[in-house]
Order: structure tokens, then C-alpha cells, then sequence
């Protein structure tokens, strides 16, 4: 379980700093070793990006209606999809 936590970070943290958001290099293992666990990192990495996809999402379409009921639409497309998977990432 601890791999596939482990991994599952990593991958979350890259996707942050594509996103342009720096993250410290404090895993466990890592250099800055914070203590926390790969799982705990996961909650905060998952938070980050919904934080950051729920800002561009809200700004992106500049208050016009249409933009935002295209990205509501959008949004509970992909919403429903993963309920429907129900599948825990690890």
C-alpha cells in the first residue's frame, strides 16, 4: 500500500508543478522530510489542485454566463464519471 501511496505523490506533485505550482521536496525519504506520511501528502497535493482547478475554473470564462454554465456542465459530466467508478486510487 505504502508503494502505491508513494507513487501516487509523486505523480501528484508533478502535476502541481506543471500546473505552476512549487511544492517542496519534503516526501518522506527527501531531503526536507516534513513527517508526513505519502497519504497525508496525497490529501494536500489533491487539495492543492482542486484548489487551483476550482480558481480557473471560476475566472477563466470571465463572468460570462455561458462560460459558466459550460464549465458547471463540464464539471458535473466529469463528477458523475468518477462516482460512477467508485474506484479508490490506492
Amino acid at each position: 500500500m505504502t508503494k502505491a501511496w508513494q507513487e501516487y505523490a509523486v505523480d501528484l506533485r508533478a502535476l502541481l508543478g506543471q500546473a505552476g505550482v512549487a511544492t517542496p521536496n519534503c516526501l518522506p525519504g527527501e531531503p526536507d522530510d516534513c513527517g508526513a506520511d505519502f497519504a497525508h501528502h496525497c490529501m494536500g497535493y489533491l487539495a492543492a489542485l482542486k484548489a487551483k482547478a476550482d480558481h480557473a475554473l471560476t475566472h477563466m470564462h470571465h463572468g460570462d454566463p455561458a462560460g459558466e454554465r459550460a464549465a458547471t456542465k463540464l464539471y458535473d459530466h466529469w463528477s458523475a464519471q468518477f462516482a460512477a467508478e467508485s474506484v479508490d486510487c490506492c
